[in-house]
């Protein structure tokens, strides 16, 4: 079982899309995913195999792929095979890579390919900045092109290398790698208009703040407070925004040292860090910023491992390694913190997805196969069955992303989406939602897990939004009873 539901999101449209559909439901449009790429690959896969292990092996792959890359980077850089060992190592902790590859998602190969791109590409522009006609290697616009089509966060990489190029006056090559890196996205994102949704996935739409905000004061006071300033996200927002003071210490630091590689790539993981926070998310299990704690643990042990020792010779009283030791433990404990998090919320968090999301999906798939139900989260119902969905959350639906967009997603709506959509049944998070919404439905059941470190709530609710349909909701749920897991807790409401 994956830690995340969104896996079987990926899944469902790598289904559908090889017959001929981009979405949830077959037939029906939905920009759900938040990668162009990864759900292409998921297709190719899925033409050799139906399991559901293809996105792990994918990533197992991809985790290889990984530790070769690192590899022949350090060896271009002249790091020895200890130093190597150690360097991997950090990164693959750290990041840390085993919950990437166990969550079944993009985000191994989104830290495979912005390493890839920012080290590369950094190195390319150290070596020709002075040289201004001096065309751009394919392999770094490869790199940039599989940057910007894995996740949308690769478009701020793909930002800070052409603002370098028109830096240094390589207007030519700005336009260039611009151009080819956002082809795939401006493609995908006119189909997506010609379907009648937004440019942008719903999934990136729906999870950013900017998307709703009316008042552009609000906004920034929320970029500058809330996501630069203070962690109110958790751990997650506090490791990235120590970034934010860690990535210029290192280059005060080791500034003799530096060549402009190293300071290209610093310029990078500090700009892409501001704009992560700022206009994207972090959090979830810690998978969003990784690709920044990935290779930020890289570049960093680089320094340490090859200029370590110049930096030690330097700090000459014993006063003044003991406060530079503290301040690097300040800005540096937080990652390790959110690693040793992830890896223990990992296995809780697979025993919660098949706790609450496996068993609604089994429930449904045993006795409403093709049913219509309202949902606000949708992947393992949408994997395992048939049903015809109505996401309330929106990342599957444009009418509903399209109600928080223009601010009247509220019960009135909700309610007469499905209705217009023939639902009968609807399973949600009570605490997601209005109470004004919830008492126009019949509420039969709710299932209740333990111990959740990744649902949206430990509690979901099954309801009737018919009267001819509680009865026998109630009594399909009274038959499932016994086979869930033991460590479910049911009530049942009186009808």
């Amino acid at each position: 079982m994956y830690p995340f539901d969104d896996t079987f999101i990926h899944l469902t449209i790598a289904d559908n899309l090889l017959n001929g559909n981009w979405g949830i439901n077959s037939g029906e449009f939905a920009s759900a995913s938040s990668s162009i790429l990864y759900t292409l690959i998921l297709a190719t896969a899925r033409i050799l195999s139906h399991s559901a292990l293809v996105p792990f092996v994918v990533n197992c792959l991809s985790g290889i792929l990984i530790v070769i890359a690192l590899h022949f980077w350090l060896k271009k850089h002249f790091l020895n095979n200890f130093a190597q060992l150690i360097i991997s190592a950090f990164a693959i902790v750290l990041t840390p890579l085993a919950l990437l590859i166990i969550s079944g998602m993009e985000h191994t190969l989104q830290c495979l390919f912005s390493f890839l791109f920012i080290f590369y590409f950094s190195d390319w522009l150290n070596e020709t900045k002075h040289l201004h006609r001096t065309r751009m290697p394919l392999k770094i616009i490869l790199f940039a092109v599989l940057t910007a089509s894995i996740r949308y966060e690769g478009l701020f990489l793909i930002a800070i290398a052409c603002t370098l190029l028109l830096v240094y006056k390589k207007v030519f090559n700005a336009f260039l790698l611009g151009m080819i890196a956002l082809a795939p996205v401006i493609v995908f994102g006119l189909i997506s208009v010609s379907k009648g949704n937004y440019f942008l996935p719903n999934s990136v739409l729906v999870k950013s703040s900017s998307f709703t905000y009316s008042n552009p004061g609000a906004f920034v006071y929320d970029i500058v407070f809330d996501k630069l300033l203070y962690a109110r996200n958790g751990l997650a927002a506090l490791a990235t925004q120590k970034l934010i003071l860690a990535v210029p210490l290192l280059f005060f630091v080791f500034r003799k040292y530096l060549n402009d590689s190293y300071f290209f790539i610093l310029i990078f993981l500090f700009s892409a860090t501001i704009l992560q926070l700022s206009f994207a998310s972090t959090g979830y299990l810690y998978r969003y910023e990784a690709y920044l704690v990935f290779c930020f643990t890289i570049i960093t042990a680089v320094f340490f491992f090859k200029y370590g020792m110049y930096l030690l010779d330097s700090l000459k009283s014993a006063l003044l390694k003991i406060i530079s030791f503290i301040i690097a433990f300040f800005l540096f404990f937080p990652i390790v913190l959110r690693s040793a998090s992830a890896f223990d919320k990992t296995p809780k968090a697979c025993i919660n997805i098949y706790d609450q999301q496996y068993q609604m999906a089994m429930f449904t798939k045993q006795y409403f196969n093709q049913n219509s139900f309202a949902l606000n989260d949708i992947g393992a119902m949408a994997y395992y069955t048939k049903a015809n969905i109505v996401d309330l959350w929106g990342l599957a639906n444009i009418d509903v992303t399209r109600s928080k967009k223009f601010h009247y997603w509220n019960p009135r709506f909700l309610d007469s989406l499905c209705k217009s959509n023939g639902v009968e049944f609807a399973i949600v998070y009570d605490t997601w939602f209005d109470d004004a919404l919830l008492k126009r439905w019949t509420k039969v059941a709710t299932w209740q897990i333990i111990n959740n470190v990744i649902c949206g709530d430990s509690k979901v609710s099954f309801y009737s939004l018919t009267g001819t349909s509680k009865n026998l909701l109630y009594q399909r749920l009274r038959n499932f009873e016994s086979k869930l897991p033991g460590s479910v807790s049911v009530k049942y409401y009186s009808l």
